[in-house]
């Protein structure tokens, strides 16, 4: 079948930065014999600001990808001046151009390849690309698949004032389709589509992303041992690791905050943070200010492929945002039987249980999370069993980028009318969802 997908994110190939959710999917399609066209801007939604610039404004060359071609144009941004801008003009900007400009642009482009070639389905990927597909729907009656990578719009489901500033939230998640696929990333996104789109519920396929599982476990002692002198960290560090883009709602800084009383009672922490993003600057400077730059270190952003390194040299893992924290670092993290301290926001408390897979912090409070750290540091006993707690459960609960992605082209293959090969779509549904 020949798949029309519109999204507004770069492909980030692995390896290489960026979740690894859109070009496994692309990929996945490609390798199955499907041909897909990919309309997308030359920079993405993903990219990040600095200063009122656009971070990396020279286009990134596509990943080379079986079957799948790119069809990319240019997303005009004042950010593109010389002339570096007030904060507040940068989101603007960024605002605009993705909710208002990148739909138009992308349903043109679109159009031109509906209008000289046979499309057998419409592909929305995440809150734009569905944006975009409503332009379409009307003219063009394609089964739809409407694709969302979890949602920021739970706490905004009471306030009418929240919706209304998250307008393109709410159109993007009411898009007619036939297929609803919303990741199980503890965002509670099977909740929000019941709220806003109530025709959507038996259409859902509500999934955890898949895992690379045979290369996601515990690391031996030697093998620990290599891993700390190859990223420089001392035998005797207790290592507390963070890995997300370092965005606001991500919490990194509750991590920072709780240093100053965790140092004080494990002299040889370290805190390892993994990732880049539009807060580091701000992260460093709290460092600083709190006089725990030199027990804090940025990794900066790390290929997809080398995260699990340093989760098998870490000692703990941190998961403190606002949303959720079941997000693949998280399931990662598990998955090398790292102990969990996570605070309890969206879902997280399906995953981590408190003294059995993990802490479980009511609060992100600075002094919760140092007493949570400190507690584990003291208590091998909890140490240890929490670390094999979350290993089990990851054992029992996680699948494959390859069980997922087969359940999602058995449910498109089913909707469009190819032959289906047999697979576990329907127990993989029952059983990672």
């Amino acid at each position: 079948m020949h798949v029309l997908m519109l999204c507004a994110l770069d492909v980030w190939a692995l390896p290489g930065g960026g979740a690894p959710s859109l070009y496994r999917t692309l990929r996945a399609y490609g390798e199955r014999g499907h041909r897909v066209t990919f309309i997308a801007p030359t920079i993405g939604a993903n990219h990040y600001s600095v200063g009122g610039r656009l971070r990396g404004t020279r286009p990134e060359a596509p990943p080379d990808l079986p079957n799948v071609a790119f069809e990319r144009f240019h997303l005009p941004s004042v950010q593109e001046s010389r002339v570096p801008l007030p904060g507040f003009v940068a989101k603007a900007d960024q605002k605009l151009r993705f909710a208002a400009l990148f739909p138009v642009l992308a349903a043109r482009r679109a159009i031109r390849v509906l209008e000289r070639e046979p499309v057998d389905l419409l592909y929305a990927y995440e809150v734009h690309g569905a944006l975009a597909a409503r332009r379409l729907r009307d003219r063009w009656p394609l089964p739809t698949v409407a694709r969302f990578q979890g949602t920021v719009m739970h706490p905004a489901l009471d306030s009418p004032l929240d919706r209304l500033r998250k307008y393109e939230e709410v159109l993007a998640l009411r898009l007619p389709a036939d297929l609803y696929i919303m990741t199980d990333d503890g965002t509670r996104g099977d909740e929000v589509l019941a709220r806003l789109n109530p025709a959507s519920a038996p259409k859902l396929r509500f999934w955890r992303n898949g895992l690379d599982l045979d290369r996601l476990r515990p690391a031996e002692p030697p093998e620990r041992a290599e891993l700390r002198r190859t990223l420089d960290i001392s035998d005797d560090a207790f290592v507390l690791l963070t890995a997300s883009r370092l965005a606001a709602w991500k919490r990194v800084d509750r991590a920072i905050a709780a240093m100053p009383e965790i140092g004080r009672s494990v002299p040889n922490a370290l805190l390892l943070i993994v990732g880049d993003g539009e807060e580091r600057a701000n992260l460093e400077r709290q460092a600083r200010s709190l006089g725990v730059d030199g027990d804090v270190r940025f990794a900066g952003a790390v290929a997809q492929e080398e995260v699990a390194g340093y989760m098998q040299a870490a000692d703990a893992f941190l998961a403190l945002a606002d949303l959720s924290n079941v997000g693949n670092p998280l399931l990662e993290a598990m998955c090398c039987g790292l102990p969990i301290v996570a605070v309890d926001a969206g879902d997280t408390a399906d995953l981590i249980r408190d003294g059995e897979t993990g802490r479980l912090l009511a609060s992100g409070e600075a002094a919760a999370v140092a007493r949570a750290v400190i507690e584990l540091v003291r208590d091998e006993p909890l140490r240890c069993r929490v670390a094999q707690g979350a290993r089990r459960l990851a054992e029992e609960r996680f699948w494959t980028w390859e069980a997922r992605l087969q359940a999602e082209l058995e449910e498109v293959e089913r909707l469009v009318g190819e032959p289906v090969e047999a697979g576990t779509a329907g127990a993989g549904h029952a059983a990672r969802g």
